[in-house]
């Protein structure tokens, strides 16, 4: 993934599955799993939706472990057809979770 400076107030980021604090905040060029949870939303409603997901999802089934936690489904936990960030964040952990259980 390629990064560039991008002028925004410190945010939470997601990178390679992990909760990060940045104090300079970067902006995604490709969506390719890695980025922050807003580049993916196109609509800018807060949410992402099937469509939004598909992308973020693929590249992370591609690197995960347990590809079945991206399925919409798993990580729309409440059921209500888009995804919350801090349902993507659910989501994340649980992967962690779960690779710290197979490296014991």
């Amino acid at each position: 993934m390629t990064l560039k400076p991008y002028s925004q107030p410190l945010k939470s980021i997601l990178l390679a599955g992990s909760i990060a604090l940045s104090l300079v905040s970067i902006q995604p060029v490709a969506a390719d799993g890695g980025g922050t949870y807003s580049g993916y939303d196109a609509n800018r409603d807060g949410y992402l939706d099937r469509d939004e997901f598909e992308p973020f999802a693929q590249a992370r089934r591609k690197r995960s472990a347990s590809p079945d936690i991206w399925a919409f489904e798993s990580v729309d936990s409440d059921a209500d057809g888009r995804i919350s960030e801090q349902e993507m964040v659910n989501a994340l952990m649980r992967e962690v979770a779960q690779k710290q259980r197979r490296n014991r």
